[in-house]
């Protein structure tokens, strides 16, 4: 039978059936086309060389420190910047003294940033015949020949000796110290640690502090700054371990 012969309907079943087969067709060319893209994509950012890592920006901290983050991160230099183990540059970097918090990060298309939140020192300490700066968590870092000029010196048993710093003890010294407003902390020279309950301030007039536990830290410093404001000249001491009940020795 011809084609002219056929009938209209046989004729449009015809037309519908290679309309459904070009469609077919033409769906299967497109899901082969996108996974062509989709294995090249994954190459292209996965194993090529044209995302690699190709340089590392240190951010947070001086130049004098950049090397040592550098060193310390031990960055693949031209692996593929998607298969990088960012936790473990971060967790390698994490282990100098100074860094208080790390955060590694992709830069696309060719750059590792990582970003170093350093330690901000509150006191400083004198052990094993070097200063160290502390932070508010009470880590040691940054060693010096040099009393630092600008931080009060924070001493607790063992820090002149080569036995271990009673950690806790220190600990309530910092505390002491963190919690203190800025227009007294600025006053303070020393801070002597003795125990967890015996806390002691020494202030640049020379006046000394008994500042007692690390508890009640904003009432205590209201108290002691009220009655620094109320001398005409320094006394030898104040004692507002119980800020109830202060004392003025002359």
């Amino acid at each position: 039978m011809s084609v002219a012969s056929r009938s209209p309907s046989a004729q449009l079943f015809a037309a519908r059936a290679r309309r459904q087969r070009l469609r077919r067709l033409f769906g299967l060319l497109l899901a082969l086309l996108g996974l062509a893209v989709v294995s090249g994509l994954v190459w292209l950012v996965g194993w090529s060389s044209v995302l690699s890592v190709k340089s590392v920006s240190v951010e947070g901290v001086p130049s004098s420190l950049s090397e040592d983050v550098l060193s310390r991160a031990e960055v693949p230099m031209g692996t593929p910047l998607a298969r990088v183990d960012t936790d473990a540059i971060a967790g390698r970097v994490a282990e100098l003294p100074e860094a208080a918090s790390v955060d590694v990060r992709r830069s696309w298309p060719s750059t590792l940033t990582i970003d170093v939140t350093p330690r901000v020192p509150v006191a400083a300490v004198s052990a094993e015949g070097s200063w160290w700066n502390v932070d508010e968590t009470g880590a040691l870092f940054g060693a010096s020949d040099s009393r630092p000029d600008d931080l009060p010196v924070l001493s607790a048993p063992g820090d002149d000796s080569s036995s271990d710093v009673d950690d806790a003890v220190r600990a309530a010294g910092v505390t002491v110290l963190t919690g203190l407003p800025d227009t007294l902390y600025d006053l303070v020279d020393t801070v002597e640690a003795r125990s967890e309950a015996d806390i002691r301030l020494g202030l640049a007039d020379g006046a000394e502090v008994r500042w007692g536990t690390a508890d009640d830290i904003d009432r205590k410093a209201d108290v002691l700054l009220a009655l620094i404001g109320a001398q005409e000249e320094p006394p030898s001491s104040y004692d507002v371990s119980a800020p109830e009940h202060p004392a003025v020795n002359p």
